[in-house]
């Protein structure tokens, strides 16, 4: 088999189960990643016979890809920030919104801080804290997550990035869990998806991704957003700022609690034009009430 026909019969297997947009995009990532050249270089290489070895590498992803599997779950790889990160079913595939999430947080504290305490909760991957030590060399970045597995690959990926984090197993759900330090960011992209809207969503989604990482019971969406705005009452500085990602139909809601808890909230929209991003500050104590003469 020859490098164009293995790209050729890939591309038009995928195109049973994805539009033709994305069913290229997958076979291109697949076939950079099968043997190490750029399109334009595959080009040139077209008539050129795969290894029996390739070949049947080939043959796994193609079976892999037919599953509905992610293309990052099957490489072990996804982009984020400019990073390469390892990936695998263990934690979620980063999203280009998580990255303006990211953006948002560079651009509003660095400036203001020489230093910072960080924290990420459900960290994942760890592409947030490793994107923020990586960008934030002086920051103290922590990035907290109740899987194992999961820090075991956001671990791995800080080790390779050489960006040194500092990672906690616990559940903020669990206020024993809690760990003591008092932090100036917390930033979380925290599980938001209502169980009853899997249905919803692809089966690369649903079938391979972490289900401990996207889904809230139907009748308390904003379960994780009340527990860490809980966790930031005592463990975010006076003067610190708590940042959160946000499924796009309960941002309003987001909003609504923060205020409640006692913190002045504001919205951003990603790059698609949905309320996707919420940054929130202690609000300041009330001015004490003059006597009258």
């Amino acid at each position: 088999m020859t490098i164009h026909q293995a790209e050729h019969q890939l591309c038009s297997s995928l195109e049973k189960i994805y539009d033709s947009v994305e069913a290229r995009a997958i076979t291109q990532m697949a076939m950079e990643h099968l043997t190490g050249m750029r399109s334009s270089e595959r080009r040139l290489q077209a008539t050129a016979t795969l290894s029996s070895e390739k070949e049947q590498q080939w043959q796994t992803m193609q079976t892999a890809l037919l599953e509905h599997q992610p293309i990052q779950y099957v490489t072990g790889k996804a982009w984020f920030y400019n990073m390469e990160l390892m990936v695998n079913n263990a934690v979620l595939i980063p999203r280009p919104e998580t990255e303006e999430l990211v953006q948002w947080i560079l651009e509003e504290e660095q400036p203001k801080r020489t230093q910072a305490s960080i924290l990420d909760i459900g960290t994942g991957s760890g592409c947030i804290p490793i994107a923020l030590k990586k960008n934030w060399p002086a920051a103290n970045v922590f990035g907290l997550d109740v899987s194992a597995n999961a820090l075991a690959i956001a671990q791995q990926n800080a080790s390779t990035q050489q960006t040194p984090v500092q990672w906690l197993q616990a559940s903020i759900l669990e206020p024993a869990q809690w760990p003591a330090q008092v932090f100036d960011i917390i930033v979380s992209n925290p599980p938001y998806i209502p169980q009853q809207e899997s249905e919803q969503l692809d089966k690369n989604v649903t079938d391979w991704e972490p289900h401990l990482a996207l889904f809230v019971p139907d009748n308390n969406p904003l379960l994780f957003y009340n527990a860490i705005a809980d966790f930031a009452k005592t463990h975010l500085q006076p003067s610190g700022s708590l940042y959160f990602e946000c499924h796009q139909h309960y941002v309003k809601q987001v909003l609504k609690a923060l205020q409640e808890k006692g913190f002045t909230a504001v919205q951003k929209t990603d790059m698609f034009g949905n309320e996707r991003m919420v940054k929130a500050k202690p609000s300041p104590p009330p001015l004490p009430t003059g006597r009258g003469a």
